[in-house]
């Protein structure tokens, strides 16, 4: 049983009507630890949530060469490898492809799944013979996450999941999502011309090919498809890129960040009154054994986090879903708390 998301709802390609008229639909849970190398936030907050509600415990490294060095780290422990690696390309300090190589050198036998947008043929040959056995094409549906997860791994079990509730979650997720996109790209027209002006090939790409993968997370067409202009101009060596196409990616930009600067205003307005010693020691009881389990429902309690005084830095290590600095972080609260 697979399920979509079709314009920020989840889609269930079989569901099951109940007596009380509620739609649901039967949905698999895997056991397994995936490794995420991914260096856009928003792509790695997507995954991480997704692959958690399935069952799946996640590690995320932002480029390439801590991708290659967490695997490595793991054979020197002598620990279970990796159940599978999730590769983006295009990364800072080592891409995709040249991590891609060097995990395979390792011969760990952790099957690769590159994370891309570009998946014709051509490009599938490109990534087959780095060792890259499978593609997830970005934005993916959570059909064909499920599709490669059932590919790789053995479901441990399922569960008949309320279609109203999973709309609801995703819905969060959502809105999450485009704050954080808009606090993430105020800057990055500015970012995109720099690079351009500064003869920066590699990095101009780079900002156009995140820009145009955030846009699409958050479903902003209009912007996906100025931005994925600026960076085939760019992939074809072209720097000199016409004005009428750097307009329409500032003017495209600029109604994402208006349409979404009123939700972000709320979210930085909310006043939050600070707990008192005995709601945070019940909050960290509450709190660790969660982050222990990297559990994604960690996002769900923020405001109460956000409470803590001086805890705004583990909620935004939660928020991103680094709980290895969540726990460090909660350890240093607790000796001020406990």
């Amino acid at each position: 049983m697979a399920v979509q998301i079709e314009n920020g709802h989840i889609k269930a390609d079989d569901t099951l009507k109940t007596e009380s008229g509620k739609m649901k639909f039967e949905k698999p849970r895997f056991s397994g630890l995936i490794l995420i190398c991914e260096d856009n936030v928003m792509s790695q907050q997507l995954t991480c949530d997704l692959l958690q509600r399935a069952g799946i415990r996640t590690v995320v490294a932002e480029n390439g060469k801590i991708g290659v060095d967490m695997v490595r780290e793991r054979i020197q422990k002598k620990e279970k490898p990796f159940d599978l690696i999730f590769m983006d390309i295009m990364m800072p300090v080592m891409d995709g492809m040249e991590a891609a190589s060097k995990i395979i050198e390792l011969d760990t036998g952790t099957p690769l799944v590159v994370m891309t947008s570009n998946s014709t043929e051509e490009d599938m040959k490109k990534y087959r013979a780095h060792g890259i056995q499978d593609c997830l094409c970005k934005p993916f549906s959570t059909k064909e996450l499920s599709r490669v997860l059932s590919k790789y791994l053995t479901p441990v079990s399922s569960s008949v999941v309320n279609q109203n509730e999973e709309n609801q979650k995703i819905d969060k997720l959502q809105k999450k999502l485009r704050i954080n996109f808009f606090k993430g790209n105020r800057t990055k027209y500015k970012e995109i011309t720099e690079a351009i002006a500064a003869n920066d090939i590699k990095l101009a790409l780079r900002l156009a090919h995140s820009l145009k993968g955030s846009a699409g997370i958050i479903i902003k067409t209009g912007l996906q498809s100025a931005a994925a202009e600026i960076e085939a101009l760019l992939k074809h060596g072209n720097i000199s890129i016409p004005q009428d196409k750097m307009q329409r990616l500032e003017t495209e930009l600029t109604l994402v960040l208006e349409e979404l600067r009123p939700m972000y205003d709320i979210i930085m307005a909310r006043e939050v009154e600070p707990l008192n010693a005995e709601q945070v020691r019940s909050l960290f009881e509450k709190l660790e054994p969660m982050i222990e389990n990297i559990n994604p429902e960690c996002v769900n309690i923020l405001d109460d986090i956000n409470a803590v005084p001086g805890g705004d830095e583990l909620a935004r290590q939660i928020e991103d879903y680094d709980f290895e600095s969540a726990a460090l972080t909660l350890d240093e609260l607790k000796k001020k708390w406990v």
